[in-house]
């Protein structure tokens, strides 16, 4: 047996004294991927999430991050995950600053309810490719949700009734439902032909005989129930004039003549939208606050991963051009409102 020379006190200090040292230089010439504030993001935790934000855009189907031409897909996730990993420290601030936490039990509920619509075999299955643990998925989870209850918390702070009033009037259209039938012709003479002869009795009959519109004139031209959003606006005001039962007068679109029959509208109130609006509002002002601090934040980016474009809050490589978009995008900011993202 090989026996190893016994070392006196004085010069295991010396070796500890050493290793110690060792590990303290190799650490002095390794610049962080960035600074937000004074603090330091370093590679190694840019590593780390971005194998978390990998198993996020798993579970929708996506890849991390959007890659640009010539470029890998390890350097997209990169510059996704640290864009995002720099919102997320301003939003650290302000949660801190303002004592907003994530109770541990609306994190243990989160991630029951991913693993109830996934399928327990399919989120082991994630976790493993993703190199992650339950104890990983709760800490992504966290880190989501306080992102959401910050938002939230703009929504608390800076919407008023008034203003969820007026968005709703002016986005009433999104919320009203509209059942319609049409006749739909070429010519404003063979609308006013059909005008004359047309009466409630016999509105389908005339639909399915002279109708261009092959796929409603099979029924009579009904054209079933639609959110009025989502049509065209002259053929919506001329609907909304009707009462349930009326026929109007041709009216004249981009896809021709019609002769339009109201069934029913119908509004969803006020009382029922009121948090999607208030979801809506809250999103701006947070998004208005974050685009403030990423201007006035002192924040700095190593040049590898490129440079930060404070308006979309991405990173960009040195040598593209900065997104247009004006607000951070739903792909660049963290949620938990999409399932099955936790």
């Amino acid at each position: 047996m090989v026996r190893f020379p016994r070392l006196s006190g004085s010069i295991i200090r010396f070796v500890v004294l050493l290793v110690a040292l060792a590990l303290a230089l190799s650490g002095c010439g390794a610049e962080p991927a960035a600074v937000v504030d004074g603090e330091p993001v370093t590679e190694r935790q840019l590593a780390r999430d971005e194998t978390y934000f990998t198993f996020m855009a798993a579970l929708n189907q996506q890849k991390c991050g959007q890659k640009l031409s010539g470029e890998t897909r390890q350097s997209a996730c990169a510059r996704y995950t640290l864009s995002t990993i720099i919102q997320e420290a301003l939003v650290k601030h302000y949660a801190e600053a303002n004592g907003i936490s994530v109770p541990e039990s609306e994190v243990t509920s989160t991630v029951e309810q991913l693993e109830a619509g996934l399928g327990t075999e399919k989120l082991e299955e994630l976790l493993k490719a993703a190199g992650m643990t339950r104890a990983d998925l709760k800490i992504l989870a966290r880190r989501l949700m306080l992102f959401n209850e910050v938002k939230a918390a703009f929504g608390e702070k800076n919407v008023t009734p008034a203003q969820l009033h007026q968005l709703y009037r002016q986005e009433k259209l999104q919320f009203t439902q509209i059942h319609a039938k049409h006749i739909l012709v070429k010519t404003k003479a063979e609308a006013d032909r059909i005008e004359s002869q047309v009466t409630p009795e016999n509105f389908g009959d005339l639909a399915k005989e002279h109708s261009t519109d092959s796929g409603s004139a099979a029924n009579g031209g009904d054209l079933g129930t639609y959110a009025a959003s989502g049509l065209d606006s002259t053929f919506v005001e001329a609907t909304l004039a009707l009462r349930p039962g009326e026929i109007s007068a041709p009216v004249h679109t981009q896809f021709g003549w019609h002769i339009i029959q109201l069934v029913s509208v119908e509004v969803t109130p006020f009382s029922q939208v009121e948090s999607q609006l208030k979801n809506t509002l809250a999103g701006q002002a947070f998004s208005d606050w974050l685009r403030r601090r990423l201007a006035n934040a002192d924040i700095t980016v190593n040049p590898k991963y490129g440079k930060l474009d404070r308006e979309t809050a991405e990173i960009v490589p040195i040598q593209s051009t900065p997104s247009t978009s004006t607000t951070p995008s739903a792909s660049s900011s963290p949620t938990v409102s999409t399932s099955p993202t936790p």
